[in-house]
Order: structure tokens, then C-alpha cells, then sequence
């Protein structure tokens, strides 16, 4: 499957549909060392779609965990200040930004808790400009999946190296739609599909979102003026890309004073490499005011204390138990794909796209208007197959949406 004709799919879909490449563009790419011939091949795609440049920035993950394991406290208070400046001056620009993802899990003894943390901080700081201009659409960015060997050998390990990382590529084949006669066209129309849905949302005028299941009752109130939207989003230059591939899910804004009640994470959650198997949150007045885990530790704990809007929803997704990620039957260990295959929420920084002219508004209005600001995003899956969700409208009718964890 990762030979050369499919990798020139993968590179047209990237840039045709991801991050549209336009005449003078110039286009990074983020990428797993890996998958180099891959990033080669979206860097020719690029150039034949007009790009002025195409570059690629190298993230090894096992390095990265070997830092996290070796270097001092203090170092890993430190994110590299080059990369950042790379990073943040690209978004200035409102160049593109393409990241392939690989999920990463550590591949050595726990308890790194703390230093995770340390990193993760240290990152989200560095890179606090780069996030906002990226919440805003402000340039066109897309992460799609990728196979790697270590993520193929922890998904199949009774296969050897080399029938694990074929049988990866197969799946995320079919997930990112490339199995398709004409896999762009394949995403305009579902893309369409999910379009519709938001339309249909956007009717009802919903005023909470009511979320019940095992382990979870929860209440979530939407403000004036939220919307919904699906996998395609303009950027503020007003080119439309993908910015998940793949996506399965429609979101929008919870209102950062008004969710109350309890929740239970469905699915594991990789932080960092560390995966979190359990947890359970409480909210009242929109604030965390409780939290359980058996496996979570310091790593959550850092990552929660790291401002004030780390305690606060900034988004709230839908996911049929029937998308085409669910109907895998498998967990991923990537917050990408897995929160495709369930319902989703997410603490910390909101997008403004979810608020009608949100991304004309200042941080402090934004927030006024019920937005959430955090350096973080940390989306995890509160989806199941017995999951209810009745919308509340302002009209003071209740409408039944999701039944069974599918849509009504």
C-alpha cells in the first residue's frame, strides 16, 4: 500500500483538498522523518499546483521521548526557540501549514508524568501566537494521518513489521478515502453531507445540549450566535480546506459559563505519549471543579494548571457510532482519528469560527460572547453506543438528535 502510486494519491488529495495550494503559496510540511518520501511527494504536488516553496520540518517522536527521559527539569522548561519562531512567522504570513500525524506512545517505563507536563508547557507557551492565529483559520492548515512502523507494531502486534504496517496504510486508506475512484470528489460530497447536518443544527437554535449515558449526565449551554461546522473551513484568505483528515464530526461553541454536571471519558487518550485510560470530570458554572483518574497523574494535572481556560469546555462534537472511523471497530490511540469515531469534547481554547463573526472579535470579546481562551485544546471522547443528546431550544422545545450514539 505505501508505494509509489499510492503516496501520489496521498500527495494530490493533500494538496487539492487539506491545504489548497494556491499560484505563489509557500507551503510547510510537518512530518514524521519516517514517512520522507511521502513529505517528498506532497513537496512535488505542491510545486506542480503552483507552490513558490514547499518545506519540510522534521518531528522526530522518538526523540522528542528520549529528551523527555534524559534532558535536565530545567531544559525541558525550554521549547526550542527556532522552531517556534519557524512556526508562528509561517502562520504571520498566513502560509499553509500541512502536519502528517503518526500516533506516538512511550516506548520505555512510565512515570514521566511530571515532565511530560514540563514539555507540554513548555510547548504550548512557545507556541501560544502560533495557536491563536490557527484557532482564527488565519492561514489554511490540515493534519492528516500517517502510518508509521512503531504505530503499526502497537495496533498489530501479533503481525510482523512489515504485514503491520501494510495492514495500517490499508485502514487509513479507507479513512482518509483514498480507496475512492476520485478521492477528492469522494470529500467534496461528504464534506457536503456534514454540511447539511450543520445546516440543520444551525435551524433548530439550540440553546444546551444535554449529553446522558453511562457515567455521564451533563448539561451544556451554547451562546447567542453560535454555529455549527463540518470538515470544510475558509481560512480569513477564504480558501477552503480540510483541517483533519480524517473527520467525521460537526462542532460548535459551548459557552465557557454554562456547562454543569458530570462526564465520562469513553476511549483512551494519548497526552504526550502517556496514554490515559480513565477519567471522569465534573463541571459547575462551566468550571472543572472535579476530576478522576487512576492513570491520568501529573501529566493531566500540569496540563489543567496551565491557565484558567484549561478548566473550561472550548468545544463540543458530534460523531455518529455509524462514521466510517467507528465502523472500524478499533481504537487508534490518536486523538485524531479516534475522536472521529465518537462523540467529542474538548477543554481549553475554542474557535472562534464557531461564533457568527467571531473571528472579527477581539480575545476579550470573544470571551464576552461566551468563547473560551487557553493555551491548550485537549479534546477527549465521551461517545457510546448508549449515548443520548437532546438539544434544548430557545423556543423551549426539547429535540432528540443523537439516540443510541447515532443520529436521530
Amino acid at each position: 500500500m505505501s508505494n509509489q502510486a499510492f503516496y501520489e494519491r496521498y500527495a494530490r488529495l493533500a494538496v487539492q483538498m487539506a491545504v489548497p495550494i494556491q499560484a505563489g503559496q509557500r507551503l510547510l510540511i510537518v512530518s514524521p522523518p519516517e514517512v520522507y518520501e511521502l513529505a517528498q511527494m506532497i513537496a512535488e504536488a505542491a510545486y506542480q499546483a503552483g507552490a513558490a516553496a514547499a518545506e519540510v520540518l522534521y518531528e522526530d517522536a522518538t526523540v522528542q521521548e528520549l529528551r523527555i527521559r534524559s534532558a535536565s527539569a530545567d531544559q525541558l522548561t525550554v521549547f526550542p526557540a527556532w522552531m517556534a519562531a519557524a512556526l508562528t512567522e509561517h502562520a504571520q504570513a498566513a502560509q499553509p501549514i500541512l502536519t502528517l500525524h503518526a500516533a506516538h506512545l512511550q516506548s520505555g517505563p512510565g512515570g514521566l508524568g511530571n515532565r511530560v507536563a514540563l514539555a507540554a508547557a513548555a510547548r504550548n507557551a512557545a507556541l501560544e501566537e502560533y495557536g491563536m492565529r490557527r484557532s482564527r483559520v488565519q492561514f489554511n492548515w490540515s493534519v492528516m494521518a500517517v502510518a508509521t512502523p512503531a504505530w503499526a507494531r502497537h495496533l498489530y502486534p501479533e503481525a510482523s513489521p512489515e504485514v503491520a504496517l501494510e495492514n495500517l496504510w490499508a485502514t487509513l486508506s479507507r479513512l482518509l478515502r483514498l480507496d475512492q475512484p476520485d478521492p477528492s470528489a469522494a470529500w467534496q460530497e461528504h464534506a457536503q453531507r456534514l454540511t447539511q447536518r450543520c445546516a440543520a443544527l444551525d435551524q433548530l437554535e439550540i440553546e444546551s445540549l444535554h449529553f446522558s449515558g453511562p457515567g455521564t449526565d451533563l448539561e451544556i449551554g451554547l451562546p447567542t450566535g453560535h454555529q455549527w461546522f463540518g470538515p470544510s473551513v475558509s481560512s480569513a484568505l477564504g480558501i477552503t480546506g480540510i483541517p483533519n483528515m480524517p473527520t467525521e464530526e460537526v462542532s460548535t461553541l459551548p459557552h465557557r459559563l454554562q456547562t454543569n454536571g458530570h462526564v465520562q471519558m469513553t476511549r483512551p487518550l494519548i497526552i504526550n505519549g502517556q496514554r490515559i485510560d480513565d477519567l471522569e470530570l465534573s463541571f459547575e458554572g462551566g468550571r472543572l471543579s472535579h476530576w478522576r483518574s487512576s492513570s491520568a497523574g501529573e501529566t493531566l494535572e500540569h496540563l489543567l494548571a496551565t491557565d484558567e481556560g484549561a478548566l473550561r469546555l472550548g468545544e463540543v462534537a458530534l460523531v455518529s457510532e455509524e462514521s466510517l472511523v467507528a465502523r472500524e471497530h478499533k481504537v487508534f490511540y490518536s486523538t485524531l482519528i479516534d475522536e472521529n469515531a465518537s462523540c467529542h469534547l474538548a477543554l481549553g481554547r475554542a474557535y472562534p469560527v464557531t461564533l457568527k463573526g467571531g473571528g472579527d472579535l477581539s480575545a476579550a470579546e470573544f470571551e464576552a460572547a461566551g468563547g473560551n481562551h487557553s493555551r491548550v485544546h485537549l479534546d477527549f471522547m465521551v461517545g457510546s453506543p448508549e449515548l443520548q443528546v437532546t438539544a434544548r431550544t430557545r423556543g423551549g422545545g426539547e429535540v432528540v438528535i443523537m439516540r443510541s450514539g447515532k443520529w436521530v
